[in-house]
């Protein structure tokens, strides 16, 4: 069994919105686990539990335990203990709070941590494998001592991803080596069954030499003979990754080996059933059979009341915690169409991060060049369902919202760049879209397959997004020969952009770092990289806002008469603010089978 990508949802809540939701949770999960003990119990078969990591980053609740701003016994620990894993890996998020962090909570943690391509120094806890015995009886009636070697691996640009955070603590190598090396190392070792858990998922593309996604590479190893996958938040076997090379989505195998990725947030328990055997007396054990499946979690999924429990004193701190008034709007705003309109919550963090930005800055070399600000549109809804909004009535502004729109563990960064970087800055972001084809009424606006934070709006500029037309880079980040682009009628200070004009940019250390396959900054080019919290940045800025400027910033727009219409998902609830674009003819097409209202605009 395994679980994957839990990112601190103990319980089926939702922290931003301040209510319970329906989704997964560990707590689900812990009834499914017991479920599958209980069924392996009655047919005497052995039963393993592992963790693929993004375990301890996701939810405000994990932020403010980082933080010591609200106490208690760390729930995530507590609950892994109780359940009684066998391993689990690391995840790049795990890293997110600091390596510090990371091993306070490892040190309290019974389940033994795998990462078999980090090299520190201070993560002492951390092992490059580890060897689990069990007593399994053969065909023959004959109990034997039966062997399991465990590895881990995760992208090694986690090191690049948390430089700010790991310093020269934590070093990760390419993970393919690594695992190699390991896990003939365990065979030398006698282990008769190899488990690799790889935080990473299956590239659907060319990820050049540096790729984070290398399931594929992973189950060819000729040492591994399991491999449990996650970081991608897809889910297999399924439809999720139907067209790729060497991998079988009924039966879940890869290079014919078996593969499980548990859906994120607690959706699914991920689970293998192997049939082992020896052929005679001296042979080492064999794989007879391997079904893999997922047990997905749903509405009638009773949370256990231990997970429960354990969660309980946190749970109350941090609903109280994030209760605490911020500001007061007198209109509402929400992310239902920030990927079709520009919408005054990434206008927000752009203004939040200029101001941090333009406050570190003054009386430095660098305070005379223009500064823009970059922000992604956060919650909209994606692979998190349609509750995946943010809507914030007139009236106060609590924390719980400002949580909402940081989801991540960023901090405030800036880079220096020119305006033939800021260009390719832009096309790279427009890849979210779809390239739209005339006389398709029902073809989709978004790539289902890109989410929401890879695509930065950039403010302090005017430009256009024109997404008939096709990309000027691929999925892997590299220009398309030929392509002339999206991006159209940039304009800074009231004149066209000039390439060779120099700019600071506002951003965040995952954007500076390349995250989302964008460009990998120098620390030349990173001019600012303090350890200023996104989030300290926006309750800053929200101490004397001002809301009539977000909502009347603009930066970017369709362009008028292109002749093109599409499918945007977003929330149910958004319908009664179809006014808000109503220069896009929005149409109420029903709703999709997971609850997103369909409105088709025209472009």
């Amino acid at each position: 069994m395994a679980t994957s990508d839990l990112h601190m949802q103990m319980t089926c809540f939702d922290y931003v919105n301040d209510r319970p939701n329906h989704g997964g949770s560990l707590a689900k999960l812990a009834t499914l686990i017991k479920k599958a003990r209980h069924e392996a119990k009655e047919t005497g078969a052995t039963c393993l539990l592992f963790d693929n990591g993004d375990t301890f980053q996701g939810t405000p609740l994990a932020d403010l335990l980082a933080r010591d701003q609200i106490s208690g016994p760390h729930p995530m620990v507590a609950a892994m203990n109780a359940l009684d894993y066998d391993a689990g890996g690391l995840g790049n998020h795990d890293f997110d709070y600091g390596s510090a962090h990371l091993n306070k909570l490892l040190l309290e943690q019974n389940t033994p941590i795998v990462c078999s391509n980090m090299i520190s120094s201070e993560l002492k806890t951390v092992k490059r494998h580890v060897i689990l015995e069990r007593a399994l009886t053969d065909q023959n009636g004959k109990v034997e001592t039966f062997r399991i070697g465990v590895l881990s691996s995760l992208p090694d640009k986690t090191a690049l991803w948390n430089r700010h955070q790991l310093k020269d603590r934590v070093e990760f190598t390419p993970p393919i080596p690594a695992l190699r090396s390991a896990a003939a190392d365990l065979r030398a070792q006698g282990v008769d069954l190899v488990i690799v858990l790889a935080h990473m998922g299956f590239s659907f593309f060319d990820e050049g030499p540096e790729a984070q996604n290398l399931v594929h590479e992973v189950a060819d190893l000729e040492d591994v003979d399991i491999v449990i996958a996650g970081h991608t938040h897809l889910r297999f076997p399924g439809p999720d990754h139907t067209g790729l090379k060497n991998v079988n989505t009924v039966t879940g195998h890869v290079h014919d080996t078996p593969v499980v990725q548990p859906g994120p947030t607690g959706n699914d328990l991920g689970v293998i059933d192997l049939t082992l055997q020896k052929t005679d007396t001296t042979a080492i054990w064999d794989m007879a059979g391997a079904k893999i499946a997922l047990w997905p979690t749903d509405q009638s999924t009773q949370e256990d009341a231990e997970l429960v429990a354990c969660t309980q004193s946190v749970h109350d701190q941090t609903r109280q915690h994030l209760g605490q008034q911020v500001t007061y709007i007198d209109k509402p705003m929400h992310s239902y169409f920030s990927l079709c309109h520009p919408s005054p919550i990434p206008a927000l963090l752009a203004a939040s991060k200029h101001q941090a930005i333009r406050k570190m800055v003054t009386g430095t070399q660098y305070a005379d060049l223009p500064l823009l600000a970059a922000a992604s549109a956060p919650s909209t809804g994606g692979f998190d369902g349609p509750d995946n909004f943010l809507f914030l009535a007139n009236g106060k502004v609590e924390r719980r919202h400002i949580s909402g729109m940081n989801p991540y563990a960023n901090h405030v960064w800036a880079v220096k760049t020119t305006g033939a970087q800021i260009r390719d800055w832009l096309e790279r972001s427009a890849l979210i879209f779809n390239t739209l084809a005339p006389d398709a009424p029902n073809q989709m606006l978004i790539n289902p397959h890109i989410p929401s934070f890879r695509c930065d709006f950039i403010y302090g500029l005017s430009y256009t997004i024109d997404p008939s037309r096709p990309p000027r880079f691929d999925a892997s980040g590299q220009i398309v020969p030929g392509a002339r682009g999206r991006i159209d009628d940039i304009v800074w200070n009231n004149a066209p952009l000039q390439e060779t004009q120099e700019f600071l940019v506002a951003t965040t250390d995952h954007r500076a770092s390349g995250g989302g396959l964008f460009k990998v900054f120098s620390p030349d080019e990173i001019v600012v990289h303090g350890h200023a919290p996104l989030q300290e940045a926006v309750m800053d800025y929200l101490s004397d806002p001002d809301f009539d400027a977000l909502r009347a910033t603009q930066p970017w727009s369709f362009p008028e008469g292109i002749g093109r219409t599409a499918i945007l998902l977003t929330a149910p609830e958004a319908e009664n603010h179809l006014d808000d674009i109503a220069r896009l003819k929005p149409e109420v097409c029903g709703q999709t089978d997971e609850g997103f209202l369909r409105i088709r605009i025209t472009l």
